[in-house]
């Protein structure tokens, strides 16, 4: 996963900061779980919703997890191979639950470190098994929350329809997305003037149908 895009400590973007590469979906993930304020200042195109849902999907799959008595299985297999004395039934499922827990392809992995390195002569442990692993789950773990919620915030985010979701939209948005609209309601409005621009229980009124049609983001002109 990406690690979080630096910025200057304290810096806003102003106005439309561009649209994110498909690409950088983690790295803007990650930057807009730390700075929100981010999703209301760059257009989002439809290529990079794509490549989320993709990402979405591919990390929902990397953690998939394994299944106990699958776990239960080859513990006994592994004990028997390297003639330990296994742990009664109870503590042995446990283990598997917690194990199951995993994503099953780490789950695997470990078994197989364990099955090529163990040497002691007791049975390994939960932690003998992660060990291996180290941060690895929760990496996983963490890139899928960081994409959900990137991808619950942009549906949340798909277009105002009310005049009231269309002011509190612009008042979220940059400068430079406001002045777009501002704009726009001056082609459309002859008594609007410069002075009204901050009054944006003037203005939005004349956009607000358009911007229910085509977003926030997109083309003003009908």
């Amino acid at each position: 996963m990406g690690d979080v895009i630096p910025l200057a400590p304290g810096t806003a973007p102003a106005g439309d900061a561009g649209a994110p590469p498909a690409e950088d979906v983690d790295a803007f993930a990650a930057r807009t779980a730390r700075e929100p304020f981010w999703l209301d200042t760059v257009a989002i195109p439809e290529t990079f919703r794509e490549a989320l849902g993709v990402a979405v999907a591919e990390a929902r799959r990397d953690l998939e997890p394994g299944r106990p008595a699958e776990i239960v299985d080859a513990l006994v297999t592994l004990a028997d191979r390297h003639r330990l004395d296994l742990l009664d039934r109870r503590a042995l499922e446990l283990d598997a639950e917690v194990m199951a827990a995993w994503p099953r392809d780490l789950w695997m992995r470990a078994y197989r470190t364990i099955w090529e390195r163990w040497a002691w002569r007791r049975m390994p442990t939960v932690g003998d098994f992660r060990g291996p692993l180290g941060d690895a789950i929760e990496r996983r773990r963490r890139r899928y929350d960081l994409l959900t919620t990137l991808d619950a915030r942009l549906r949340a985010r798909a277009g105002p329809g009310s005049l009231p979701e269309c002011i509190a939209a612009l008042e979220r948005a940059g400068p430079g997305v406001r002045q777009t609209w501002f704009r726009a309601a001056l082609r459309r409005d002859p008594g609007l003037t410069p002075a009204d621009r901050h009054d944006l229980n003037r203005w939005v009124p004349v956009v607000a149908r358009r911007i229910a049609e085509v977003g926030l983001f997109g083309s003003p002109e009908a």
